[in-house]
């Protein structure tokens, strides 16, 4: 019968001194640790590319420009991105460029760095920036994820002072129902611009060279028309190995799914 390895390393480590058998042991513990930190990784990286958008509302709630959570298979954070996209735009590839700084920019809405980057990438590639109708522009004065925070903390602050109303004086209960109903509207308009502006989670950025939008999802289909690299499109439905996609303009079609990338990627 074959002796474990277990019960051979108890008999050798009696023949060792001391310093032997503490070293040995150091070298088990860090053995131990880096098979945990393996295991982490491994359940880590299961979590989908979605994470962009979560990282998007942490950064928007705390102010912050660097939110280390973990993609599909690398940290996300607006300095990371910003820096592939310096990376992609220095090598001409300015499909990717751009989708890095308008993911960097849901990160850090306020960096100018990143918004003068993206404006020179565009020009280069020959892109416009989306166009807002003045109506448009206060909806747009905070993040998409800046106004689901400001609607989900103002609904809780609401169901609080709403509940707790009864328990008040008469002189306080009529504050609260003031500041309820300010809540009340400030969740109501947060909301209702959320909704408005849910399209945009459909927004992706052409990767391709020049990639050709087809009459049906199929290569051999007729071809309507190309699309710039940069340029912005909507995603629509996909059917094999193509994605449906609509421009600002009107235009609709199918093109390869490898030609074009969500801004806020898809869960895996």
């Amino acid at each position: 019968m074959k002796n474990s390895p277990s019960s051979s390393c108890s008999r050798l480590r009696k023949h060792l001194t001391h310093e032997e058998q503490k070293l040995l042991e150091d070298m088990q513990r860090s053995r131990e640790a880096r098979q945990k930190k393996a295991a982490s990784a491994k359940k880590t990286g299961r979590s989908s590319k979605s994470s962009l958008l979560l990282a998007a509302c942490v950064a928007t709630l705390f102010g912050a420009t660097t939110v280390p959570l973990q993609a599909a298979d690398r940290p996300v954070s607006a300095p990371a991105l910003y820096n592939e996209g310096n990376a992609a735009q220095r090598a001409g590839r300015l499909g990717p460029a751009i989708l890095s700084y308008e993911r960097a920019r849901l990160l850090a809405q306020d960096d100018t760095a990143i918004a003068h980057n993206l404006d020179l990438a565009r020009q280069k590639a020959g892109v416009e920036a989306p166009m807002l109708s003045w109506w448009q522009k206060p909806a747009h004065w905070l993040s998409f994820n800046g106004f689901a925070v400001l609607g989900s903390l103002s609904l809780l602050l609401f169901a609080v002072t709403f509940f707790g109303m009864p328990v008040l004086s008469q002189s306080l209960g009529t504050i609260a129902r003031g500041a309820a109903v300010s809540l009340g509207l400030v969740t109501l308009l947060s909301w209702s611009i959320v909704a408005a502006r849910w399209p945009e989670l459909d927004r992706a950025v052409v990767v391709g060279t020049q990639p050709a939008v087809h009459i049906a999802p199929a290569a051999n289909a007729a071809v309507l028309f190309d699309l710039k690299p940069g340029e912005l499109v909507n995603e629509g439905s996909s059917h094999g190995d193509f994605i449906r996609i609509s421009t600002a303009d009107g235009r609709s079609g199918w093109v390869a799914a490898t030609d074009v990338e969500k801004v806020v990627p898809s869960a895996s």
